[in-house]
């Protein structure tokens, strides 16, 4: 299966009549595996941030987690696993695998218990994937 499939297939698939607005596979270096069309243009730096967040958990907290330009205020997470963000009606959540960081934008009226789930299941299955 094409990263790619994993997008289109399995994040951006319809939860209880909602779907996320944008999401995507990135390397932990940044580099893109997959992205839906909605995805924002994103800044190396930006996935530094999270990277170093995921090794120094709460290093994001003072200032912010920025994806796009777009500011979330971090939220409850699981330090080194999962960062996730809100902004408004909607948010962002971000699943570290062996590989890969998982990455899922919503907003209302999906919750961001919804967009939880939909992320960080595929990110569980590729991390017992090795990935």
């Amino acid at each position: 299966m094409s990263w790619q499939t994993y997008v289109d297939d399995h994040l951006m698939c319809e939860i209880d009549g909602q779907r996320l607005t944008a999401a995507a596979i990135l390397g932990h270096d940044g580099s893109v595996w997959a992205v839906s069309a909605s995805f924002p243009q994103f800044k190396p730096e930006e996935i530094t941030a999270i990277m170093t967040d995921f090794v120094d958990p709460g290093s994001l907290a003072p200032t912010g987690l920025f994806l796009g330009g777009t500011k979330y205020m971090v939220i409850q997470g699981e330090p080194g696993v999962v960062i996730r963000g809100k902004k408004g009606s909607g948010g962002i959540t971000v699943k570290k695998t062996n590989l890969a960081l998982i990455i899922g934008i919503y907003d209302e009226p999906m919750t961001g218990g919804q967009c939880n789930m939909v992320v960080e299941r595929l990110g569980d299955y590729l991390w017992d994937q090795g990935f």
